[in-house]
């Protein structure tokens, strides 16, 4: 069996498609999966969820993409170890998510882009990292970035900008032999 995470088109009923499972569309009702006319429990299928999870998240963040994922998710780095989505799964909006990040053509800049997201609503927000009620992320859900993100990306780009025209001007000189 196997899981591959893709963009697709969303069901009217509420349900989340996350991609593909051995060929069908793989559809999340809450923790369960329907595959053709089979269901299944996030837990059966969670070892498949896990390699889905894999390829697709290091395209996103990278080969260390654990704590990426716990930060832009807003769920508990424990949560996304690994070895607890082998076992339990992820919420489907998560893999959902993935699948569309890495679909995108700058999968890697997105990802960047999507912790930078997290981090400055949190900042926004006030987290000071102080523990939350079990199910809240910290992360608001409705909370505007568009004026800190426009600033802050303005910002960046200067800063590379003009380290980029630094290093142009401030070379170390060739050593004898090279």
């Amino acid at each position: 069996m196997r899981l591959v995470l893709q963009p697709m088109t969303q069901p009217e009923d509420g349900g989340v498609a996350v991609g593909t499972f051995d060929g069908l569309p793989c559809v999340f009702h809450g923790r369960v999966a329907t595959v053709g006319d089979r269901q299944y429990e996030a837990k059966e299928i969670a070892t498949e969820i896990l390699a889905a999870v894999e390829e697709k998240a290091r395209a996103v963040f990278g080969p260390e993409w654990v704590q990426s994922l716990a930060l832009v998710s807003g769920l508990n780095p424990r949560t996304v170890q690994r070895d607890r989505i082998g076992r339990f799964g992820l919420p489907a909006p998560i893999l959902r998510a993935l699948a569309e990040g890495a679909a995108y053509p700058y999968a890697r800049a997105l990802g960047d882009v999507m912790q930078a997201t997290a981090r400055l609503a949190k900042a926004i927000a006030g987290d000071g990292g102080r523990e939350r009620p079990r199910g809240e992320s910290g992360i608001p859900a409705v909370i505007d970035t568009d004026g800190p993100m426009l600033t802050t990306v303005k910002e960046a780009k200067r800063l590379v900008t003009w380290l980029a025209e630094q290093r142009s001007t401030h070379r170390a000189p060739a050593l004898d032999g090279e």
